[in-house]
């Protein structure tokens, strides 16, 4: 097999299949999260930047539950390429456990101490008051994210993708309409200011929650587990489960707080630059939804190819993957520049802040191939190949020993402005690139996790693989 055949009709439909729905997801999501901050701007820079603070607390428990479920989809994709249905529902009841144990302390976290959290971040009286009203409503959703990505991400282990997006869909649309209410008070609601999106943020998760475990178990889809089968782990399963999951899990944890330590250095440049570099995320966000998708798809593309026993036709799409993610990646750099000041416009913000969010954004297309390279390497290649321990070294030590020094030397010895500063923190991105490709190369991260495993339940017939 070619890499550069891409004329293989077989690698597009899996990647459209699977990568198509979940990039609708993402791209439905951040869509309406820039609405959602477009209406918080209304209220004023302040709220902009006391959201985006707000919501690190958010971003590392997310990115938590992202590596729990991330490691458990290595062995729901390649369980699933094995026809091991029972597999697939131990994978998920371990998932569901770690998830809600963790969310509980993350969430008192965010109800009793929200003014701590916030200030850590920014010295703003109305920015600290601000975010620790918003963070002590959001907070309440933790538990109810801990569920809806267990089964969200073992679902897409299964080939089932349509039934997160499709939740996630609703959910968010009720979300944007009910932050525009809740806000300013129309239609009757009270108004609630920057609380209000914090109250539908909550009321939202926990609609999408009830649609997505609703249509599973309704339709009896194959995440439809009784908690009879979420027992009998044996001792080899666990052990291998946690040697694969822990490094993921420690990845995507010591990642957050790496890139979170950049907001540190962002609020020592004043409320301007958090606002600035809160809106350029979610903007940024909206045109790489795209390669969130691929990236997922290529981790249950190749665990699923792994667990069939295909390991050339894995190695061979990994690759692929990477080359059209490049490709794609140079287009939606050039893209951004060109429309992000349309973007820009629907934000109340000053005509500084936004002179400086026209200049920051080409240090996000600068680096939009390395980032595509990263996140299909990490996620897709490494993760659906078992490699988690490099994907764990790369991903934790380069914001640690390259993107936070940067951060230092930039804000406290160099002062440079918000954008610079930008520039030489996403030189954590080049390295990362680097060593991604190499280990894409070298082979060395394909691992079939479950071959040897002892298969308790009858085949099942795997649609696309």
């Amino acid at each position: 097999m070619k890499v550069l055949d891409l004329k293989d009709k077989r690698f597009w439909h899996l990647m459209i299949s699977i990568g198509l729905p979940i990039a609708l997801q993402n791209l439905i999501f951040n869509g309406l999260n820039m609405v959602d901050n477009i209406l918080i701007g209304g209220l004023g820079e302040a709220n902009i930047a006391a959201v985006g603070i707000a919501n690190k607390l958010s971003f590392v428990f997310n990115l938590f539950l992202f590596g729990v479920n991330s490691g458990a989809n290595i062995f729901s994709a390649q369980f699933w390429g094995k026809k091991d249905l029972q597999g697939v529902r131990k994978v998920l009841g371990l998932s569901l456990f770690i998830g809600m144990i963790v969310s509980v302390p993350f969430m008192l976290i965010g109800v009793l101490i929200p003014e701590r959290v916030i200030g850590f971040f920014s010295q703003d009286p109305l920015v600290i008051s601000q975010g620790a009203a918003y963070l002590r409503i959001a907070a309440l959703s933790f538990p109810i994210s801990a569920i809806t990505s267990s089964y969200g991400m073992q679902s897409r282990g299964v080939g089932r993708t349509k039934i997160p997006l499709l939740s996630s869909a609703s959910a968010l649309v009720f979300n944007s309409i009910f932050t525009y209410l809740l806000i300013y008070g129309k239609m009757g609601m009270p108004k609630m200011g920057i609380a209000g999106a914090a109250l539908a943020t909550l009321v939202a998760r926990a609609i999408e929650c009830g649609l997505l475990v609703g249509m599973i178990y309704k339709n009896k889809f194959e995440l439809a587990a009784r908690f009879s089968e979420f027992r009998g782990y044996t001792a080899q399963f666990l052990k291998r489960f946690a040697k694969s999951v822990s490094p993921v899990i420690i990845n995507e944890v010591l990642w957050a707080l790496g890139v979170t330590g950049y907001t540190y250095f962002y609020g020592k440049l004043g409320t301007e630059a958090v606002a600035t570099v809160q809106i350029l995320d979610v903007v940024s966000s909206i045109f790489f939804s795209l390669f969130a998708g691929m990236g997922n798809a290529c981790g249950a593309i190749i665990g699923n190819l792994i667990g069939a026993g295909e390991d050339e036709r894995a190695r061979v799409y990994a690759k692929r993957s990477v080359v059209v993610g490049m490709g794609l990646g140079a287009v939606t750099g050039g893209l951004m520049v060109a429309i992000t000041p349309l973007f820009l416009s629907f934000f109340n913000i000053s005509a500084e802040t936004m002179a400086i969010c026209r200049i920051a954004v080409m240090v996000y297309a600068a680096y939009s191939i390395p980032r595509v390279i990263n996140g299909i390497m990490i996620v897709g290649v490494c993760r659906g190949g078992g490699d988690t321990v490099f994907a764990m070294f790369v991903d934790v030590l380069a914001p640690w020993l390259v993107g936070l020094p940067m951060a230092y030397l930039s804000v406290e010895v160099l002062a440079l402005p918000v954008y610079l500063v930008m520039a030489m923190i996403y030189l954590e991105e080049l390295v990362k690139s680097i060593f991604g490709i190499i280990r894409l190369v070298s082979n060395k991260w394909l691992h079939n996790l479950v071959r040897d495993l002892p298969q308790e339940d009858a085949p099942v017939p795997i649609e696309g693989v």
